[in-house]
């Protein structure tokens, strides 16, 4: 009975921690991304999933970006975007702080070209806003 109970723990500690992973690479955030151009296009409101690949995200037809999310290794608690403009004018990839501590949210960072982006708040979100999404855009390189 002992070691049936010892077996059952520990697998439902493996689920546990399997379930933590799959959670923890599944976390989507909404990115506000503003190529802060005078006459330019507005601004495009992106899901995109935290630590996934780089995405190759067409934000209106003279403006593509490939965009990625990533915790820093060092705090969890810091997410950065690594942004590179392969359109109108390519510029190199930037590591721009999105998320932290420090940071309150829904705070506009600007890149060194002038591109801006903020991660918005969940409750922040507005319903009408069309989103968007990630998931199936093509893999790009940074």
């Amino acid at each position: 009975m002992r070691k049936s109970l010892i077996t059952v723990a520990a697998g439902l500690a493996i689920v546990g921690v399997a379930l933590a992973q799959v959670e923890a690479s599944s976390t989507v955030y909404i990115v506000d991304v503003d190529p802060a151009r005078y006459a330019g296009p507005v601004g495009q409101r992106i899901t995109v999933r935290l630590d996934d690949a780089p995405r190759h995200v067409t934000l209106s037809p003279q403006d593509e970006i490939c965009l990625q999310l990533q915790r820093t290794a060092d705090n969890s608690q810091v997410i950065n975007a690594r942004v590179r403009v392969m359109r109108p004018e390519p510029h190199a990839v930037a590591e721009i702080r999105v998320v932290a501590p420090d940071i309150s949210p829904g705070t506009f960072r600007s890149t060194p070209w002038g591109m801006l982006l903020r991660v918005v708040p969940p409750e922040k979100t507005v319903a009408p806003t069309k989103l968007l999404g990630t998931a199936d855009a093509p893999v790009c390189a940074l």
